[in-house]
């Protein structure tokens, strides 16, 4: 997917927060970003995001919540931990995330809450070439869990009316709808460039039985300029729109 490069200090600077990122393994990119502002967070009281890495997705969900809401963002590897801890104490929404070092499984069993909102945008290789540590091989690839292991970590912590939000590349999007029992409410193909096949789905699941709303997304246009589609989903975010 395309890399956003509105940087400071190995960090990246939004409208109303800063991401830094120099201690985490996968750096702030366009799929963290289209789900943080593609999620529905209608009627959301508490909202929780899995694989926060550099708490990014938790932030962009406080900006776009009333300040009543509570939001939760959980992290397995502690150099990522810290920085997400980091970049929420630093951001305006203090008060509103609380980041938790721990595994998502380990979270799902635990954790008392349900949750109205849940986001996630997880590891997307199943298998391939090792990356050039461990830190970033445990961001990447799904080694040791399923995009279906994290559905049901969602699932298990979702609210009897709530949605939960996956990005994900478009083949794994489309394997995990037919996995899963729970319900496709909202999908749609993201699709980098005009007259390019689409590269990444937006996912949203809920238990209750609907028709499924689908949709399109274009990244930049045939003049490789942003769409307007794009600048109109993520202009409270983007410094440049």
């Amino acid at each position: 997917m395309t890399k956003q490069f509105i940087t400071k200090k190995q960090g990246f600077t939004f409208k109303q927060f800063h991401i830094n990122q120099d201690q985490c393994a996968m750096k702030v990119g366009t799929d963290g970003i289209l789900l943080g502002a593609w999620a529905n967070i209608a009627q959301a009281n508490r909202l929780l995001d899995l694989g926060t890495g550099t708490g990014l997705i938790a932030l962009m969900l406080a900006q776009r919540t009333a300040e009543h809401c509570r939001i939760s963002a959980v992290e397995l590897d502690p150099q990522a931990y810290l920085q997400a801890q980091e970049n929420c104490k630093q951001s305006p929404w203090a008060k509103k995330i609380q980041v938790f070092q721990q595994d998502i499984m380990a979270f799902a069993q635990d954790c008392r809450h349900k949750f109205d909102v849940i986001t996630a945008n997880p590891p997307y290789f199943a298998q391939g070439i090792d990356c050039a540590n461990e830190q970033r091989n445990l961001a990447r690839y799904t080694l040791a869990q399923s995009h279906l292991d994290w559905l049901h970590a969602a699932e298990k912590l979702l609210s009897p009316q709530g949605e939960i939000h996956f990005v994900l590349p478009f083949e794994a999007g489309k394997s995990l709808q037919k996995q899963t029992a729970l319900f496709c409410m909202r999908e749609c193909e993201v699709i980098t460039k005009e007259g390019k096949t689409p590269q990444r789905l937006l996912l949203s699941f809920s238990r209750n039985a609907q028709p499924c709303a689908k949709s399109q997304l274009l990244i930049y246009d045939k003049n490789n300029q942003y769409s307007a589609e794009f600048k109109a989903l993520t202009q409270d975010f983007y410094l440049k729109f």
